[in-house]
């Protein structure tokens, strides 16, 4: 019994594997719209450029 429980193991692994590999999914693909193209389009985005930067953005 344990080695039927391991070769089951090892389909379901090796299947899950696959479908991951080829972009496999039972349910649909969330999809976005009206994505900003880049970081100056999205004014409230974080921006990295920011943390470099030897100005101080705190509080009083």
């Amino acid at each position: 019994m344990r080695l039927l429980y391991l070769l089951f193991g090892l389909f379901v692994l090796a299947g899950a594997s696959y479908a991951d590999y080829r972009g496999l999914s039972l349910l649909r693909p969330t999809e976005i719209k009206n994505v900003p193209k880049s970081i100056r389009d999205n004014p409230g985005a974080y921006r990295s450029l920011y943390r470099g930067s030897s100005r101080s953005f705190g509080g009083k």
